[in-house]
């Protein structure tokens, strides 16, 4: 040890004096950064704006410069455990925020924060235990009482939500949030429905006969079958009536994952198919998208159809954006195979049921060109359809949709192109 002191003190004395002042600068700067920062609550809103902006780690860095030196400083540490629990870290969320309520048990932006956490994390038990706190020293919060309602209707305790709801209109009429969960509420508890609706097309370029297509369905949300509904179809084309009937399911196999069965038949076969069959699985998928894969199979008297079809969907918003493609094979070997594609942009308002709806594309569509046994089919389809179609609510139980739009057929059809009109009221029940 006694050579490096030695070796140090017959360096010369510039790199000497350099080392020195390196070495002070050094712990000047250590001796600065191990200061506590001059204004806390700046850093706090630098961190806020982090954390506002989706920078989350950055929000957690500024946080724990600020609680190194300010441990009690709640706000900061609540928002620390806010980040996380953007993040789906419920647990560590939860841990952060006790330790601001076991300091301060009256700090109520800490329970508030907790409260968020035990609702994002379906802890609706423990959500609703905590909101019963909150309330004690704010009765009638309507806020708070907004989430117990939430909370309440999520557990499947729909009663005790409707009478939270009406307590929190009759404190605040212009509580909008509470109206809608109000009404979706009562619309869950409409389990059945009627409709009638109507499908023409207008041919404007020839003297050919308009083609009706009129339904009558009626419908209910089961257990087993999830939503189901039994429909009568009746068309008439080329002074030909036909009738249909069938039904449609979509049981749900688990979360996320559901099926659309369907089953028809017709006793005259005259338009449409003798039998049909359609099954189809969907899947949902992570950041909102659908996907899935089935067929259709439409039996007429004189050939089979075999559909194959599947959908991508998008959900943005209140946008669902989809894509369809239908691949037909025929039994007829006289006919040749069709591939088809369908688009759906569909914009959706004050709720699902409400929503304006333009489905376009081209060649044959086995859920809407089903009709005339076939024939649509050996034409090769549409080479254009567009179809705008608006849907709005009267009222909880009235549902009302309208649309219009313009088929292009194959130029080998002699009919002719046609407008398309639609309209439909569903009452539910």
């Amino acid at each position: 040890m006694e050579e490096y002191y030695w070796f140090i003190l017959k360096l010369p004395k510039k790199i000497l004096t350099g080392i020195v002042l390196v070495l002070l600068l050094g712990h000047s700067v250590a001796f600065a950064m191990a200061e506590p920062p001059e204004d806390p609550d700046q850093l706090f809103m630098q961190a806020r704006e982090y954390a506002f902006d989706d920078q989350y780690q950055q929000a957690r860095n500024l946080c724990d410069q600020i609680l190194e030196y300010y441990p009690d400083y709640h706000d900061v540490k609540i928002l620390k455990a806010r980040t996380h629990a953007w993040e789906g870290n419920y647990k560590r969320a939860r841990e952060l925020l006790l330790e601001v309520r076991n300091k301060d048990p009256r700090y109520r932006d800490a329970l508030y924060a907790l409260i968020d956490v035990e609702m994002w994390s379906k802890n609706y038990d423990d959500a609703i235990s905590l909101i019963d706190l909150a309330l004690r020293d704010l009765p009638n919060n309507t806020n708070l009482l907004y989430r117990k309602a939430l909370a309440l209707a999520e557990s499947g305790d729909e009663t005790a939500a409707v009478v939270i709801l009406n307590q929190i209109l009759e404190l605040d009429p212009s509580y909008v949030e509470a109206t809608d969960l109000l009404n979706s509420i009562e619309n869950a508890r409409l389990t059945n429905h009627i409709g009638l609706g109507y499908r023409g097309q207008y041919f404007l370029e020839t003297n050919t006969q308009p083609w009706h297509l009129t339904y009558l369905e009626m419908g209910r949300k089961t257990s087993l079958l999830g939503p189901a509904t039994l429909r009568t179809n009746w068309a008439n084309r080329w002074n030909i009536n036909s009738y249909q009937v069938e039904i449609d399911a979509y049981p749900t196999i688990r979360a996320g994952t559901y099926l659309f069965l369907n089953a028809g038949y017709s006793p005259d076969s005259e338009l449409f198919p003798v039998t049909k069959f359609g099954f189809e699985l969907f899947q949902s998928l992570p950041a909102a998208w659908e996907i899935s894969a089935g067929f259709r199979l439409l039996n007429f008297n004189n050939k089979d159809l075999l559909v194959l079809t599947g959908s991508l969907s998008k959900y943005l918003g209140k946008y669902l954006l989809s894509a369809r493609p239908y691949f037909a094979f025929s039994s007829d070997g006289n006919d040749p195979n069709a591939q088809s594609l369908f688009f759906i942009a569909r914009r959706f308002f004050s709720s699902p049921d409400h929503y304006l709806n333009l489905r376009v594309g081209r060649g044959f569509s086995a859920d809407f060109d089903q009709l005339s046994g076939g024939e649509i089919y050996d034409v090769g389809g549409t080479a254009l359809e567009a179809m705008l179609t608006y849907q709005h609510k009267l009222s909880n139980r009235f549902l009302f949709r309208i649309g219009a739009g313009y088929k292009l057929y194959n130029e080998k059809v002699i009919w002719g192109n046609p407008l398309i009109a639609e309209g439909a009221i569903i009452y539910r029940f």
